[in-house]
């Protein structure tokens, strides 16, 4: 019995070693996996000083786009007889045709003006110089390539006389043309001091157009109908009436408007340089707020400037000149009468400023061809205006457009280089972008 229990607790102190090991193993694991374990850290508490502000950050509002526009402007579209015959299909006056070099450019401006150097009176029997006398046909030829105003203010105007004056602003508002410049009575020049705001794709601009005199042909009793800027526009030409033209630029600055533009009908013909008098006025316009100056009369180019200006309230901007753009359309010879161009003011608006002005500025150039001036009667035609490096481009490349000849050929390339030793070649988009674009 006593060896038998002997056994017994021989068989428990085993069992009792090999549980005592297998505790100490598992402990000894258990703290191997505890150390390999990265420690826990309990943060400090933070201070704070009123509740925590957890909305998300300011989202950063994207600038407004500005307002970007394209004013077109063509020069003085002087209506001689041959421009007639050449419209006239037996039964209707059609000068779209005679147009089509620069309607690719009018159309697509976002307005486009020019000078109207005739009158519309209710009569059959069309004159051209000394007395224009043009068919309702052109009217509507000018808005269907995109003509949208036009100045009437001209040396021209009373060519038809008191009664052709009206008509001629009758025509002009049947064919939804606006227009500046003559008006039909003091009521009418009186209703905005002889100002005419027109929406330039989303700028207002407010144009204005004057003329250095009529010809000789009095508007004693009626002086409201043109505007008139010499005193003594029936005699010396000489002295400038300075105070309408400044009451004028003063009530155009206090209307809904961003930018101010100027028609003046004035210089020496056939002159390709302003005289002085020119200068003395343009400056004087940018002084009392005019932003763009467009000058016509002379029948050929004179040059055309961007310069930073001051008026007299101190503004400083950039303000934009051309002394003439020449004949739009004529049937003129004489040299560089047969020169023109298309311009393109570039304009632009902030809208969150309302701050606008001129962004950049270029031109087409122009080439009005007769073509009995060369040689060529049986082409079915006479008169065209043509873009004058298309047409170049095209003879060049092998394509005479039916017509061109050498003698034209070297016309149009001696009139491209006339026309950028006037006007600066600089600004010929054919060769240079904008420079501010």
């Amino acid at each position: 019995m006593k060896s038998f229990l002997k056994g017994l607790m021989a068989v428990i102190m085993v069992i009792l070693v090999v549980i005592l090991g297998l505790v100490i193993w598992g402990n000894y694991n258990l703290n191997a996996d505890d150390s390999a374990a990265e420690p826990t850290v309990v943060p400090e508490p933070v201070e704070t000083k009123g509740p925590v502000d957890i909305s998300p950050s300011p989202t950063v509002e994207p600038e407004t786009p500005k307002i970007n526009a394209t004013l077109a402007v063509a020069g003085d579209l002087v209506c001689h007889s041959g421009l007639n015959s050449e419209a006239y299909d037996g039964k209707n006056y059609d000068y779209t045709v005679i147009m089509s070099g620069a309607t690719e450019y009018l159309a697509a401006a976002d307005y486009a003006v020019c000078c109207l150097e005739t009158t519309f009176p209710k009569t059959s029997e069309y004159t051209g110089y000394p007395m224009f006398k043009s068919p309702a046909g052109l009217a509507a030829s000018l808005k269907n390539v995109g003509i949208d105003l036009v100045s009437t203010a001209n040396n021209h105007a009373m060519d038809s006389y008191k009664s052709g004056l009206i008509q001629t602003l009758d025509v002009l508002d049947e064919n939804g043309l606006a227009h500046v410049g003559t008006y039909r009575s003091q009521e009418e020049r009186d209703a905005q001091n002889g100002i005419t705001v027109a929406d330039v794709g989303d700028i207002r601009v407010a144009f204005l157009a004057y003329t250095y005199g009529t010809n000789g042909i009095p508007v004693t009793g009626f002086q409201y109908a043109v505007n008139i800027f010499c005193e003594d526009y029936l005699t010396d030409l000489s002295i400038i009436d300075y105070d309408t033209i400044a009451a004028d630029m003063e009530a155009a600055k206090k209307l809904d408007c961003d930018l101010i533009a100027v028609f003046m009908h004035w210089g020496h013909e056939y002159y390709t340089t302003p005289v002085q008098y020119q200068y003395d006025l343009a400056d004087f316009l940018f002084s009392k707020g005019a932003d763009i100056i467009l000058g016509g009369h002379t029948h050929v180019l004179q040059p055309m400037e961007l310069r930073q200006v001051t008026d007299e309230d101190g503004n400083e901007k950039t303000g934009f000149i051309c002394y003439s753009l020449g004949n739009f359309l004529s049937c003129q010879n004489d040299p560089f009468t047969n020169l023109t161009a298309v311009l393109n003011i570039n304009l632009e608006k902030n809208p969150d400023t309302g701050e606008a002005y001129i962004k950049s500025v270029g031109y087409v150039p122009m080439f009005m061809v007769d073509l009995y001036d060369y040689g060529v009667t049986d082409a079915g035609w006479q008169y065209r205006l043509w873009d004058l490096h298309k047409a170049i481009d095209a003879y060049e490349g092998g394509d005479n457009l039916g017509v061109i000849n050498e003698r034209l050929y070297n016309a149009m390339t001696e009139g491209l280089q006339d026309l950028h030793e006037i006007m600066g070649v600089e600004y010929d988009q054919y060769y240079y972008l904008p420079a501010a674009q």
